[in-house]
């Protein structure tokens, strides 16, 4: 059986002499990986489509679970993507989080869509940092695992002192921190708050220091990290 997908690149491995196998997040079939056979020689017709972050609109034959690559009509290479270290590992961290936080063929048409806006701002010369936390906060808010920024997680108190309490799932008051709490700054707090559903062709009428950002990504890897995995690709962003 022969589908139409439109999809996003995240990853391509090398497979066999001459292949390549493709994780792709898709509109219809969530995140799949595609067998691409032959786009390793250097004649290859379809060597772009295994391009990390190339977005188009891919022909799969599908057999049960397995999808092989049959043709792609390229909607959009993201080649900027890779020529700004920093921009790069932004990019990086967005596909991180599709190939190791969600699950194999769950469509999720919102997701698509934030990783399609996160990905054209970055591509604009929007801040890289500035677009990687609004796709952090909308992802994880996305996935049902939001932080709340103006008030307490567990007993819902607005409080100017805040922590981050891992074993909580969230923002806290002193009241209800562990020992284990990291306290959270005003600032920090407020710098979330305004950016978590800003829309990203706004995201440019920002202008926030390094430093702030920085403390405000922190926050989200602290976080994401508990809830999932570590980003090694943010991991790196943040030494920049």
């Amino acid at each position: 059986m022969d589908v139409t997908t439109r999809g996003i690149v995240l990853k391509a491995t090398d497979y066999k002499e001459n292949d390549k196998l493709i994780l792709l997040y898709s509109v219809e079939y969530g995140k799949i990986t595609v067998h691409a056979k032959g786009v390793r020689k250097g004649t290859a017709k379809l060597k772009f489509a295994a391009d990390q972050f190339c977005f188009g609109l891919y022909e799969l034959s599908k057999a049960e679970d397995r999808f092989t690559l049959k043709t792609c009509d390229q909607l959009e290479s993201f080649y900027s993507l890779r020529e700004d270290v920093a921009v790069y590992y932004a990019a990086c961290t967005v596909a991180e989080c599709l190939a190791d936080y969600t699950e194999e063929g769950q469509s999720e048409p919102d997701v698509f869509v934030e990783t399609l806006k996160a990905l054209t701002a970055l591509s604009d010369g929007t801040e890289p940092m500035t677009v990687t936390l609004r796709y952090l906060l909308g992802f994880t808010a996305l996935e049902g695992l939001g932080l709340q920024f103006d008030r307490c997680a567990v007993c819902g108190e607005k409080n100017r002192k805040m922590f981050l309490d891992l074993q909580r799932g969230g923002i806290v008051c002193e009241g209800c921190r562990t020992a284990e709490s990291l306290a959270v700054t005003p600032r920090t707090l407020a710098v979330c708050k305004m950016v978590e559903t800003m829309p990203y062709d706004k995201l440019k009428n920002l202008n926030f220091t390094l430093e702030v950002l920085k403390d405000a990504l922190q926050l989200c890897y602290r976080y994401i990290s508990h809830s999932f995995s570590p980003l090694k690709s943010l991991g790196e962003l943040l030494i920049l």
